[in-house]
């Protein structure tokens, strides 16, 4: 194994760090615009108030990861996404200065609730844009961006994408809430997650059968070293959203059932970057870069996998205890009322 795929595995593991950690509270954000009762929405953002800072680090290991183990790729990346990750930045700046200052007030803000709602439903779509963007390739010359500032576009596939990705945040959002809540609270998500699970899977299905004509990336179902890969994804990702269809729809109040949507969630998740890495890999930006090529000097990933590896067990460590501080339900604050 060359030390850049070895890199690699950083870079996905940060990916699937964030988008696990952070995609359940962005999902839980939007459940807050969905919901018209005050204390419902307090008691939501009392879920994800103790963790959303932690989770967001791995999106800073994951920018960590792309800008100095691989930098063609952000070079040639960022001008192309210029506008999707500025407008997920001040998304995300936005939603974390309005989670301070909800803790500020009892009951629900009426200005800064919204702030934080609409904030993690456009974080969560620019994310979304952004992976469409990139599945669809890039107009470049060489090593340089060549296209517009919204040739991310690409004919409506990023927007399919993005409005794919809030689904999935969302689903994932209802199965915390449902683990998390009881009561009118857990009724709810389950109810929301039902109909979002439908959502989901036919924004995948579509996401998946116009990827090819979107843009760069072609699918070549004959190829011995993908079509395994992409079986196993399919079939882990069908089952995911089938368990989840299913576990929403089962008495909220049976104990037994609570655990299901989560991980049910975890195996659409497992069977997405599953079916996102035989679509992609080798290439990070179709259909010419690949990871050899954008991977910086050998000492320099050595240095940085030396770094970064002493640093993950930390990561890891302190969320694993702030998560098991926290564990049960949330129930002391749900009393709130505006």
């Amino acid at each position: 194994m060359k030390l850049s795929d070895a890199w690699m595995i950083f870079v996905f593991l940060a990916l699937t760090m964030y988008i696990i950690l952070d995609g359940y509270d962005l999902g839980i954000g939007v459940l807050t615009l969905l919901d018209r009762d005050d204390s419902r929405r307090r008691a939501m953002y009392e879920q994800v108030s103790w963790t959303w800072d932690g989770n967001e680090s791995w999106l800073v290991l994951l920018a960590l990861a792309l800008w100095s183990g691989l930098p063609l790729v952000t070079g040639v990346a960022l001008p192309a996404l210029y506008i999707p990750l500025i407008l997920m930045l001040w998304s995300l700046i936005a939603r974390g200065v309005a989670l301070e200052l909800i803790d500020q007030h009892k009951g629900w803000h009426r200005f800064w609730g919204p702030v934080f709602g609409i904030g993690s439903l456009l974080a969560g779509f620019c994310q979304g844009v952004a992976f469409g963007a990139l599945v669809a390739g890039f107009n470049t010359h060489g090593t340089s961006f060549v296209g517009g500032p919204f040739t991310f576009l690409h004919h409506g596939y990023a927007i399919l994408t993005g409005l794919t990705a809030v689904a999935l945040y969302v689903v994932a959002g209802c199965a915390f809430v449902y683990l998390k809540s009881d009561g009118e609270t857990r009724r709810r998500a389950a109810r929301t997650g039902r109909i979002t699970v439908l959502v989901l899977a036919a924004g995948t299905a579509a996401s998946w059968l116009l990827a090819s004509p979107a843009g760069l990336v072609v699918l070549h179902p004959g190829e011995t070293a993908r079509l395994p890969v992409w079986i196993v994804g399919a079939v882990v990702l069908g089952g995911g959203l089938l368990v989840a269809s299913r576990s929403f729809s089962v008495d909220p109040d049976a104990h037994r059932s609570v655990r299901a949507p989560g991980l049910s969630t975890l195996a659409v998740y497992a069977g997405g970057l599953l079916l996102a890495g035989g679509l992609l890999y080798p290439s990070l930006i179709p259909p010419d870069i690949t990871v050899h090529a954008a991977a910086s000097p050998h000492t320099t990933l050595l240095f940085l996998m030396i770094g970064v590896g002493a640093c993950i067990p930390i990561i890891l460590t302190y969320q694993a205890y702030a998560y098991w501080v926290f564990r049960g339900k949330s129930t002391v604050k749900q009393e709130a009322t505006t």
